[in-house]
């Protein structure tokens, strides 16, 4: 395989999996998380949303968790905004970076956000203004990108057009996301391989989801075509309330295993990520998706069982 020598993770887990859980996380919790996974060196983390409370009430502490954390020198703190409302809270909060969303589906973003795609862009255009005036880069993920749950196939003719959009208005990167866990190692390689040549200069990223039990090899067959920024959640949490069968993101500390077994740098402490992963599932009280907080690392070993040692033949 011919896979890059370093990747750079975000960690979506706070925003994306915090924002559907069914009790509210108070908010000493969530910088709590934060902090231990800024404590991991990871490089970036998407901490929350400004949205409107009503839309989403389990974010509704953007500002207060924004203020509480305790910033990591190397480490990019972001958050999501549906709007110019939004960026300007996001503005005010102090975070490092803006990220945006919009569909390539049209059944699926008016799901979503009850707007049409073209719609959603002029939100986010307004958005990406006020980062730019602000000096924040802006990043703009793209829901469905590999299939809709209403619609099945998404055309590349529409989903190169958002992307066409999304970097008119300046977006630095754009987010190719998995929503549903549709999509296959193939397939990915088609999208990817028929975008990066058309707009040179973007920086990609792969946010799979693991609905299906490919969200790793997605992400293995888009870093074997250059894409180097994945996006993965702690523990797996995530899903999309919008988007019947969706699941969890990759899991954060799975996919920094595997990769550390392949050789691929993510500068991230995987031991102390596997604590932090603990932590998280004591605080939503139930067992999450990831295997390695179950299976240990691939270099634990066991004791041979009583009688074995004594019949292994000597080596020569």
């Amino acid at each position: 395989m011919k896979l890059p020598k370093s990747v750079t993770i975000c960690e979506v887990g706070t925003r994306d999996g915090f924002q559907i859980e069914p009790e509210f996380i108070p908010t000493e919790q969530k910088i709590e998380v934060v902090d231990r996974l800024s404590a991991t060196g990871m490089p970036r983390i998407e901490v929350t949303s400004f949205v409107s409370p009503k839309a989403i009430p389990a974010l509704r502490d953007a500002e207060a968790v924004m203020a509480g954390i305790t910033r990591r020198p190397g480490t990019r703190y972001s958050a999501l905004v549906p709007n110019d409302k939004g960026a300007v809270r996001a503005v005010d909060a102090g975070v490092d970076d803006i990220h945006t969303v919009v569909s390539a589906s049209e059944s699926h973003n008016i799901a979503n956000v009850n707007m049409t795609i073209a719609e959603s862009l002029a939100k986010l255009e307004a958005a990406a203004q006020v980062a730019h005036r602000a000096n924040k880069a802006v990043y703009a993920g793209i829901s469905c990108t590999f299939g809709c749950p209403f619609e099945g196939d998404v055309p590349l003719a529409q989903l190169e057009s958002v992307v066409r959009r999304l970097v008119g208005f300046g977006a630095k990167g754009i987010g190719l996301a998995d929503t549903t866990g549709m999509a296959n190692p193939a397939q990915v390689a088609r999208v990817v391989e028929h975008l990066m040549p058309r707009f040179p200069g973007v920086e990609w990223t792969l946010h799979t989801h693991d609905t299906r039990a490919m969200a790793i090899p997605n992400i293995l067959a888009a870093m074997e075509l250059g894409v180097t920024h994945i996006d993965a959640s702690i523990g797996g949490l995530g899903g999309c309330p919008f988007a019947p069968g969706a699941s969890g993101n990759v899991c954060t500390e799975d996919l920094v295993h595997c990769l550390g077994a392949m050789g691929v740098e993510t500068g991230i402490d995987l031991d102390a990520l596997i604590e932090a992963s603990k932590r998280v599932q004591a605080i939503v009280g139930r067992a999450l998706p990831g295997q390695i907080v179950k299976a240990g690392k691939w270099t634990r070993r066991y004791p041979l069982p009583d009688g074995v040692r004594e019949r292994i033949p000597a080596r020569a």
